[in-house]
């Protein structure tokens, strides 16, 4: 009767779970960017950025991946002519980060993979272009105390080396991005 009590209560007593599924979308937008490229060429931009992150959280650690698309938006001049710069770009990273016990959260991430163009406007014409060779690192924080948002600072910094054609073209962006966030755990 004792070993039939005790496989019962085995089997019939619950125990809680932590470990759960993360889903973030999130939306906010790009300050302070600034890009890099060839020929002594550089120029500040702005923009926006949205994207979801999907994983797994367990006592706090966070793990998974972050799909986001940039869009960025600039002006500059290139030989004598003014240039206008629309930036389309999506990515893949994966992510790790850990939730602490008092409402703040630091998080990483690394590209695995990223593409995108974009349309340069010079006189009304416009040429497009479509660029591979993609590099992405991302450092995060986020103040978690509010209910059913998150306040997120980053500081995304990424390259790409090439062009569709295998030209070699080497252009560094990096920009901080202040995005509100729906973290919800399941």
């Amino acid at each position: 009767m004792k070993k039939l009590i005790l496989l019962l209560s085995l089997v019939l007593i619950s125990f809680q779970a932590n470990a759960g599924i993360l889903i973030e979308p999130y939306y906010g937008m790009i300050n302070s960017g600034s890009v890099e490229g060839d020929g002594d060429f550089e120029e500040d931009y702005t923009g926006t950025e949205m994207g979801a992150r999907l994983g797994w959280t367990s006592l706090g650690l966070q793990l998974g991946v972050d799909y986001r698309i940039h869009s960025i938006e600039f002006e500059t001049r290139i030989s004598g002519f003014d240039v206008d710069f629309d930036v389309e770009h999506t990515g893949m990273y994966a992510f790790i980060g850990y939730q602490f016990p008092v409402m703040f959260r630091l998080y990483g991430a690394y590209a695995i993979s990223g593409n995108g163009g974009y349309t340069a406007t010079v006189n009304g014409a416009e040429t497009e272009v479509d660029y591979e060779g993609f590099n992405s690192t991302i450092l995060g924080a986020s103040y978690t105390g509010l209910p059913f948002v998150a306040i997120n600072f980053e500081v995304v910094n990424f390259e790409w080396d090439e062009d569709e054609d295998g030209n070699e073209e080497s252009n560094e962006w990096s920009h901080y991005l202040l995005s509100v966030s729906i973290p919800i755990s399941l």
